[in-house]
């Protein structure tokens, strides 16, 4: 909270201003009152027209008088804008040379003079002149799947203007799904973690945040605050304008927040602050487009505390909306999109998934070697045992064995020699030729398919199946349906 009342100093400024001037809130009369310009209003034109009402009798003037903040500094002025000595008491005031007055706005006095010399006076504070034209910045915003992503442009970053020569900053802002990434790099040489006190709960950052681009004078109830400290923890502000009277306040809340933040402290050389605002703060979807402020607390060789601001500008327009930028989200890349990241690994799925289907069923197939690589002794007996299959097939209890002993070699041997000539191992290839005479029965003939499979060798018409299946990758009565001739 001490934070909070520091930040509070500009409000009252007003207040001791007008204490100098003897003015005080019981000194208040009902007799003259403002009927224009009242607490909160907005003139966006370079005039304003004053106007009381007095219901004092023997009025001998009225004197105004109005205080207002200098460009460039944090300093008030108070000028008189005129006196009245007779009804109507109305003036108007040219404001063409006034620079906007934002935050807390300007107080305007009316002193009335009676003919026995008693004073009655009026005020009215917080009124706002938005009548300079504002040139804002456009901050193209990335989209960046990971927050704490370091690859960033030198273009993508904004640097702040900072007096002291030998601290310098940078921000740099990204979104995804989860919310808004926002992350600001401090270098300060004189920068150390273990100060005295209270000095790094002061110093942070503090993040401004316009979701409607309202572009309002001063922070409202719909501005969003988050100060992130270098120690402790974060928290967010409200605040929310109070009219009383004439007087004009900027109330404000502070509350905790567990947004996902990091604070990395580099001694004598500076500090990193990375502060994830999540999507749900700003309602279903993540604007477009939002008005940002960033706001650095830098403490001075005395441990006080200065301000610079990413927007620029004195206290009063640091906090005003109307100063700050435009953050516009740039539109995700084509290839991050989760529904082109789906299909992309859909059809790559598909490719590999095909080209292993074509690899297997290469690999199913008879791999007959080249008269090259094979000898006329394998040839030879290669033909013998397929002649042997030929003529036995339908046998279901014909083996390797059997065959080994028709061509006088050893069981072992024959396996191998199957194995150069088709690719097959000996039960395979007795299977595949199995399956390839039924495939001929299945094209030319009504039987059934148990009757075929009890034909061609096969203990059943589920062994038949699994063999149709592995080798031609489809079933007996698929290919019956596909191939069998009328």
């Amino acid at each position: 909270m001490k934070y909070i009342c520091k930040l509070q100093k500009a409000f009252f400024l007003s207040l001791c201003i007008l204490l100098i001037f003897n003015v005080s809130a019981n000194a208040q009369s009902s007799c003259i009152t403002f009927e224009s310009p009242l607490s909160g209003s907005v003139f966006s034109a370079p005039s304003c027209t004053v106007a009381l009402r007095v219901d004092c009798a023997n009025v001998r003037k009225v004197e105004l008088t109005a205080r207002y903040f200098q460009a460039g500094t944090d300093s008030a002025v108070i000028v008189t804008l005129g006196t009245i000595t007779r009804p109507p008491y109305k003036l108007i005031w040219n404001t063409h040379n006034l620079p906007n007055q934002l935050f807390t706005g300007i107080g305007i006095l009316a002193e009335a003079t009676l003919e026995n010399n008693e004073i009655q006076i009026a005020r009215q504070e917080g009124i706002f002149f938005t009548h300079n034209p504002v040139q804002r910045q456009t901050i193209p915003v990335r989209y960046s799947a990971n927050s704490s992503d370091a690859k960033v442009a030198e273009e993508q970053k904004k640097k702040f203007s900072i007096d002291d020569g030998k601290i310098s900053a940078e921000a740099n802002f990204s979104w995804n799904e989860k919310g808004f990434n926002v992350n600001v790099s401090v270098k300060d040489p004189a920068f150390y973690s273990t100060k005295p006190g209270n000095q790094l709960t002061e110093a942070g950052i503090e993040v401004m945040i316009d979701p409607a681009r309202r572009k309002g004078a001063h922070p409202a109830d719909s501005t969003l605050f988050f100060i992130v400290p270098l120690k402790g923890a974060p928290f967010k502000v409200n605040y929310l304008a109070q009219i009383d009277g004439g007087t004009f306040k900027l109330n404000t809340q502070a509350s905790k927040i567990n947004f996902n933040h990091r604070i990395e402290l580099r001694e004598f050389k500076g500090y990193d602050i990375s502060l994830t605002i999540p999507r749900e703060v700003f309602g279903r979807a993540l604007p477009d487009t939002i008005g940002l402020n960033i706001a650095l607390r830098l403490q001075d060789e005395e441990g006080k505390v200065q301000k610079a601001s990413l927007a620029g500008g004195n206290v009063y327009e640091m906090y005003s909306p109307v100063f700050w930028a435009d953050c516009v989200n740039l539109k995700k890349p084509f290839l991050m999109n989760a529904s082109v990241q789906w299909l992309l690994f859909f059809f790559a799925g598909l490719i590999l998934s095909l080209g292993a289907y074509l690899i297997i069923s290469k690999i199913r197939r008879p791999q007959h070697l080249s008269n090259f690589e094979r000898s006329e002794d394998e040839k030879r007996l290669f033909e013998q045992v397929k002649d042997i299959i030929d003529q036995d097939f339908v046998k279901k209890d014909l083996s390797i064995d059997q065959v080994a002993q028709k061509c006088n070699i050893d069981a072992q041997k024959l396996n191998i020699i199957v194995k150069r000539s088709t690719g097959f191992t000996f039960q395979n290839y007795l299977f595949y030729c199995r399956t390839e005479v039924a495939k001929e029965r299945l094209r030319s003939s009504r039987s059934s398919e148990k009757t075929i499979a009890d034909l061609c060798g096969f203990g059943s018409a589920v062994e038949m199946e699994k063999c149709f299946t592995k080798f031609h990758h489809t079933t007996p009565y698929k290919f019956r349906m596909d191939q069998q001739v009328a």
